[in-house]
């Protein structure tokens, strides 16, 4: 007589979180399709896509910082002062990628400076990064005094810096999935990402394992700033002018991105960033459509990120709860 045996599929809490995420995910894109017939279109995905090219990639560099186990609350004060560094000098005649190397390797001056700050001498990373921030966005106002920069936006070629398409792809979607599957590669699939991740998890054994923290504290902070002026530039280039205030936009959304991200995949990741930010976006893109209030926007990111930390919250709880080995990092070598 054969016994009859029954297997049973069970489902860790990590896939749980990912599968209730995506029928989150669908459920919303299923409401805005049944709001209006503007929502599942090929043209409105190809704007949302080029939206989600500012957010994704501010909230790509912040990643890194959040993985070294810190916070930044500079970057969009930052990108200001970057993307009018571009525009003053796209003003003075320069050539389109001169002004964004200038405006990029500012932007990533004052990175190195939080990191510094931060890594070096052991600065409490909020006060530091406001700090620096505002400096930062002091010097932006030096350019133009606050006014809007104009000249030669128009006649430059700035402008297809957003608008350009390679075989009908725009540019800024390009540079979003190239800049996500290399940070990808480095972060997931390196020896060199494990170190961040050692850095974040415990400095103390990271430090004893032969990693240099404060190199990749800092690395990480520039990575931040670097990621967040060239999304500024983005929308500078897209709106044609220079504008000191275009990225103060971008620090909600960027730190909602990530947290949506860490409460489903439980840690900060690439991939978690990238679905955070896409699910951001596209309620975004769907109130926009239906001609929503601009704070109704900002209520729902707020929103979101209050929601996405008291999730990633509780996760770090239950986890800190649960016995763990005394073992260092798996796959970690020493030396630097």
């Amino acid at each position: 007589m054969e016994r009859k045996t029954s297997k049973r599929i069970s489902l860790s809490g990590d896939t749980i979180s990912i599968i209730v995420f995506f029928l989150i995910l669908a459920m919303v894109m299923l409401v805005f399709t049944l709001l209006t017939d503007k929502f599942l279109t090929l043209e409105n995905f190809s704007k949302l896509f080029k939206y989600l090219s500012n957010t994704a990639l501010v909230a790509l560099g912040l990643t890194f910082v959040v993985v070294v186990g810190h916070s930044d609350m500079s970057f969009h004060f930052v990108s200001c002062f970057a993307a009018m560094t571009m525009s003053f000098f796209i003003g003075k005649g320069l050539p389109p990628i001169p002004s964004i190397l200038i405006g990029l390797l500012g932007g990533v001056m004052y990175g190195v400076l939080n990191g510094i700050a931060v890594g070096k001498y052991k600065l409490p990373d909020m006060i530091a990064t406001i700090a620096i921030g505002s400096v930062a966005w002091g010097t932006a106002y030096l350019y133009s005094r606050g006014n809007y920069i104009y000249k030669n936006f128009l006649t430059s070629g700035i402008i297809n810096l957003a608008d350009g398409k390679l075989y009908g792809i725009p540019y800024p979607v390009i540079y979003l999935f190239v800049f996500y599957i290399l940070a990808f590669i480095v972060l997931h699939r390196s020896k060199y990402g494990r170190r961040f991740y050692a850095t974040g998890s415990n400095k103390i054994a990271a430090t004893f394992s032969g990693i240099n923290i404060q190199r990749y504290i800092i690395v990480a902070f520039a990575l931040c700033t670097f990621f967040a002026s060239f999304a500024n530039m983005l929308m500078t280039a897209a709106q044609g002018n220079g504008n000191v205030k275009g990225g103060l936009v971008l620090l909600m959304p960027a730190y909602a991105s990530i947290f949506v991200g860490i409460s489903v995949f439980k840690k900060a990741t690439v991939i978690g960033t990238f679905f955070g930010a896409f699910l951001i976006v596209m309620m975004q893109n769907g109130f926009t459509l239906l001609n929503a209030p601009f704070y109704i926007m900002d209520l729902i990111v707020g929103a979101t990120l209050i929601l996405a930390i008291i999730l990633s919250r509780i996760e770090i709880k239950r986890k800190v709860k649960q016995p763990s080995p005394a073992s260092g990092v798996p796959g970690l070598e020493t030396g630097d």
